[in-house]
């Protein structure tokens, strides 16, 4: 054979081999390729469709008082079996803050097998009443209409206009939270302290209005300068405790002086 002929062999050889090889090579990374995916799909199958992850436990914690962790947990729609990777955790915060309870809420995924919840409620300082009785908190949140069953032992507020659905209708002087900050003035009051409060009143005309708790007084404080009128029935608490008989009302709207009516003996 002749040396062309040779070499023509030689060079048939190596491409049968190197093509052999990228045959080999192609092989190989579909192999690769395919176990890939079978460890892939049993992933899926393990995190998804298999028990590892399922809900076993529902932890609450936070800070409330009405709510407890069984209605936390049926307000979360989360059910004991649930695949913690198919839970929609946005969609859980949203039904937990639909609860009309609810203030704030955080929720997280503990694995394998836990979903934790945080919950801060709203805490009610007075009841407002406005075409329903209505709970609100002290940032003049409402929080919910009053049911039977519901604790009403809370100052009252009145005259503060809230619509149908219970949310604040706000108008001059005379706005919910306005009402919310007397309020807060009074009790801090040492004649608040004494007497306590059992009613807030707004009148557009007259301004606020205290009707305290433990010998009910009505006491008419005004529209301006409520933090001065109120300093100032503290100074006349020992004068006014002096006098026997039992108070009908005061006027305290009018700065540097208090009128105080007594019930006729």
């Amino acid at each position: 054979m002749s040396i062309f002929l040779k070499r023509q062999t030689v060079k048939r050889k190596r491409r049968w081999a190197d093509k052999l090889r990228q045959i080999e090579r192609i092989l190989l990374s579909m192999l690769i390729v395919f176990a890939g995916l079978a460890a892939l799909y049993g992933m899926y199958r393990m995190v998804f469709l298999g028990s590892a992850f399922e809900l076993e436990r529902v932890v609450v914690e936070g800070n409330w008082k009405r709510l407890s962790p069984a209605e936390v947990a049926v307000l979360s729609g989360a059910r004991k079996g649930d695949n913690l990777f198919w839970m929609s955790v946005s969609d859980i915060y949203d039904r937990l803050n639909a609860g009309p309870w609810v203030k704030e809420a955080a929720v997280r995924r503990r694995l394998p097998d836990t979903l934790w919840i945080y919950i801060e409620e709203h805490d009610p300082v007075a009841i407002v009443s406005s075409k329903g009785f209505y709970y609100v908190d002290a940032d003049g949140r409402v929080v919910k209409r009053l049911e039977a069953g519901d604790d009403k032992d809370m100052p009252l507020i009145t005259g503060i206009k809230l619509d149908e659905s219970g949310e604040r209708v706000d108008g001059g002087d005379g706005n919910l939270m306005g009402a919310l900050e007397f309020l807060n003035l009074f009790e801090q009051s040492r004649f608040g302290r004494e007497q306590g409060v059992a009613e807030v009143h707004y009148d557009e005309l007259l301004g606020y209005s205290i009707v305290t708790r433990r010998d009910p007084i009505q006491i008419l404080i005004g529209h301006t300068n409520l933090a001065d009128r109120v300093k100032r029935l503290d100074r006349m608490i020992g004068a006014i405790a002096a006098r026997q008989g039992r108070i009908q009302y005061m006027l305290a709207d009018e700065d540097g002086r208090i009128i105080v009516r007594y019930r006729p003996t």
